[in-house]
């Protein structure tokens, strides 16, 4: 494994190593659910805004949620889609692909 991959490796784990982040993404993996208020996302209907991040969330402030959805957006997992004065958030499949390539190195 090559230095730069090292690197890349150990801050996906920092940042997948919060029970928060998890359960964000866990969040986001169901999608959008029934009892959400705020409206729906033209360019992605499974997109979930953070006012109904929170529902599922519980008790969490949204400057908590903010910087939890930014860690996980800088590191790839997720993606945001604004409309307006509204952000959506949806997961990106294509990042957790390549972290579980990336982990292979270890079962050979």
């Amino acid at each position: 494994m090559r230095q730069n991959d090292e690197i890349a490796l150990s801050q996906a784990a920092k940042v997948l190593s919060d029970p928060i982040r998890l359960k964000i993404l866990m969040l986001l993996k169901e999608g959008r659910q029934e009892i959400y208020q705020s409206p729906v996302c033209s360019a992605y209907s499974d997109a979930i805004c953070p006012e109904d991040l929170k529902l599922g969330l519980g008790d969490i402030s949204s400057s908590k949620l903010s910087y939890h959805l930014k860690e996980l957006k800088e590191e790839g997992f997720i993606q945001e889609c604004r409309e307006g004065k509204r952000i959506f958030y949806l997961l990106k499949p294509d990042r957790f692909k390549i972290l579980v390539e990336s982990l292979r190195v270890f079962t050979n």
